[in-house]
Formats: structure tokens, C-alpha cells, sequence
């Protein structure tokens, strides 16, 4: 068994990006052999899978590269040979949809490919995020953008400003999320209501929402005149990572601020020189001041702030999204790519494009944060 082992490991090759970038480890076919297929890729990791756990504890993110993984199902079928509990509860924002043929399978996100979505640990809001994410390209991008980019989230908390840094572990985070009842035409009066809470919960019962909110540590919820939903989870902005203790940056904040898509669209411009973007950072300044002088930071679709109520300065977020930006890494997605993340360490977000895209996802089952455990 020990030699067909070896044999296994040896038909592959482990490298990092060319440009000497560590993240993530990339695993690719070793040329000249049969080792392409799905099927191949399902073995290898079932006979590696303490390989590929101890690289996962090394570089936080995996990428098997040049594998034909073509349907959904070869794709969950890989995942779940090295994270059998797979889990379809969703309570983020993001629209999906469960991929045909699979239980565990999604569209990575439904919302317009013109949306920027900034770096964030997955749910990292709740109480209890999943441990791992797991991502497969089915059908890649032929526009510019459309990356899902990555971020070493303890890069982020050791670069930092101390002082910046100190007042979040002081204060925490506080989410503020308003849903209507369902999405319809109100929903175009403000691009962050992205879902209505029928959705989020699969439900029209009122109760049924009540009982899992109250269930969920930190989380606090109200029901409007119009039976729009407010939901407030407060936690720490930083966490110690489950397995190596290190700290790191662990919320939110500058992806539900309201000042995330002019900054976001700017930057991106700066990227890619794509004069769109420009112009929609631009748009957005402008509808970020109407619906705060209108509806307040707290009646927008969502909104951030410090654990005490008091609003985030954003100079600050400013600071948090250069530090990020310095650490980003876009990789052009290309066809069967799988990419596995530790959730708990490395972020992602997605980067917008024009046209064809098709990117799914699925995720391991919740993980409460250490700062949530009795």
C-alpha cells in the first residue's frame, strides 16, 4: 500500500505560482501519464488526504490545476473524499442556486456579474461559519475580472495600523442587515437588499424564522410595519485560528459599510483601467449620500458598525481595504480548477467581469468561532 501511495504522490506536481507568489499551493497532473481525470483526482485525494490536510495547515488554500473536472457532481464527489460533512445551510446574503444533479453544490453567487464582491470570510458575521470553502471552475471567464481573488487574513491583522487595529479588538463588529418579505421591484430602490428573507430562510413563516434566529448566539431581530426583517449580530473582529492560534482579521466591516462600492469600483478601475468602473464608483458615492440622508446608516440593506453602535470612520475602512489590496492575489480561473480555502484563515472575493461565467461552490458544515464556545 506504501508504495502505491508513493506512486500516487508522485504523479503529480506541487509548485507555487510563477511569480513566486505562496498562495494558494497549486497541485497539477504530472505530464505524460493518465492522471487528468476526475476520477483520478477523486483517488488521489482520498489516498492523500492527510497531504493535502497538512498543506492546507501550511498555505491555507489549495488549487488543483489542469484536472478535467467538467459537472458538478465530479466536483462534490472530490470534495467530499477530504470533507465528507458537507452542509446546505446558507445564511449569507448572496443569491444561489443548488447545481442540478448534486445535494451540495452552488452557484458560487447569483448576484450581476457588474457587482464587485469585496474579501470576507464566509459568514464570518455568525456565529458559527463553515470551517472550509471549496470552488471549481465549470465554466471560466473571458472577460477581464472575474477572479476569485484571495487574501491572507493574518496579513491583514499583523499589517494593520496598531491603533486601528486595538479599537476593533475593544469594540467589536455589530452587522445590521434589512430584508423585505420577498425580492421584487422594491429591491432596485437599494442594490445591497439583495435577497428577501423568505429567501435567506426558505420560508413564509414568521415562526419558523423567529425559532432559528433565536437559536443563533448574537444574533438580535425585529419585524417591521411593512414585515421587512432587521437582523443584528454583534462578535468579535478578530478570532484565533482553530488549529494554530494565530490572529486573525475576522468580520465583516468593510464589506457591508455602505462605502464599499465606490471604493470597490475605484479600485478595481485602478486595476484594470476599465473606464465603467470609474463611473460607477462615482454613481454609487452619489446613491451611498442619498439613502444615508434619507433612510439613515441603519435603514439602508445593510450596514456596519463598531460592537457599541458607534459608526466605524471610514478612514479606517479605507486602511483596512489598501492592506487587503496589498495582499491580494487574483488568479485567472481556468476550466476544472478546484480551489480548497481554510475559511477560518484565507478570504475571498470576486472581482467583476462581462458575459459567461460559472464558478460553484460548496461548504463544510458550521464551525463555532472560538470567541462563541462555552
Amino acid at each position: 500500500f506504501s508504495h502505491l501511495l508513493l506512486l500516487l504522490q508522485n504523479m503529480v506536481d506541487i509548485s507555487f505560482r510563477e511569480d513566486g507568489e505562496t498562495l494558494p499551493l497549486i497541485i497539477r497532473p504530472r505530464s505524460g501519464g493518465n492522471n487528468t481525470s476526475a476520477d483520478f483526482l477523486r483517488e488521489w485525494v482520498r489516498d492523500n488526504k492527510k497531504l493535502v490536510e497538512r498543506k492546507m495547515l501550511e498555505h491555507g488554500a489549495i488549487l488543483f490545476r489542469g484536472f478535467s473536472v467538467t459537472k458538478g457532481i465530479e466536483f462534490q464527489e472530490i470534495v467530499q473524499e477530504y470533507e465528507p460533512d458537507l452542509s446546505q445551510e446558507y445564511r449569507g446574503t448572496s443569491p444561489r442556486k443548488l447545481i442540478p444533479g448534486t445535494q451540495y453544490v452552488f452557484t458560487a453567487s447569483e448576484l450581476p456579474p457588474s457587482y464587485p464582491i469585496p474579501q470576507h470570510l464566509e459568514m464570518s458575521f455568525l456565529p458559527a461559519p463553515p470551517r472550509q470553502l471549496f470552488f471549481c471552475c465549470l465554466d471560466p471567464p473571458t472577460s477581464p475580472g472575474g477572479e476569485t481573488c484571495l487574501c491572507d487574513f493574518k496579513k491583514v491583522y499583523n499589517q494593520m495600523d496598531p491603533m486601528i487595529r486595538k479599537e476593533f479588538e475593544d469594540k467589536g463588529t455589530m452587522v445590521v442587515r434589512n430584508y423585505v418579505q420577498k425580492k421584487g421591484k422594491e429591491l432596485l430602490s437599494d442594490p445591497t437588499m439583495m435577497k428577501g428573507w423568505q429567501d435567506v430562510f426558505n420560508t413564509k413563516d414568521k415562526e419558523v424564522v423567529e425559532a432559528e434566529l433565536r437559536s443563533t448566539a448574537g444574533a438580535e431581530f425585529s419585524w417591521k410595519k411593512d414585515d421587512s426583517l432587521r437582523i443584528v449580530n454583534k462578535g468579535k473582529a478578530i478570532e484565533p485560528h482553530p488549529v494554530t492560534g494565530d490572529k486573525i482579521w475576522f468580520n465583516h466591516c468593510q464589506v457591508f459599510h455602505w462605502s464599499m462600492f465606490a471604493s470597490e469600483f475605484y479600485r478595481i478601475y485602478k486595476r484594470l483601467g476599465i473606464f465603467k468602473y470609474y463611473l460607477l464608483s462615482w454613481v454609487y458615492w452619489l446613491l451611498k449620500h442619498i439613502f444615508f440622508t434619507f433612510r439613515g446608516p441603519m435603514g439602508v440593506g445593510f450596514h456596519t458598525c463598531f460592537g457599541d453602535g458607534s459608526e466605524i470612520p471610514e478612514s479606517y475602512l479605507e486602511h483596512i481595504r489598501d492592506v487587503m489590496w496589498k495582499n491580494m492575489v487574483f488568479n485567472r480561473w481556468q476550466l476544472g480548477d478546484v480551489l480548497l480555502i481554510d475559511n477560518y484563515w484565507i478570504s475571498h472575493g470576486r472581482q467583476p467581469y462581462d458575459g459567461k461565467r460559472l464558478i460553484v461552490v460548496s461548504w463544510s458544515k458550521p464551525f463555532v468561532r472560538p470567541s462563541f464556545q462555552k
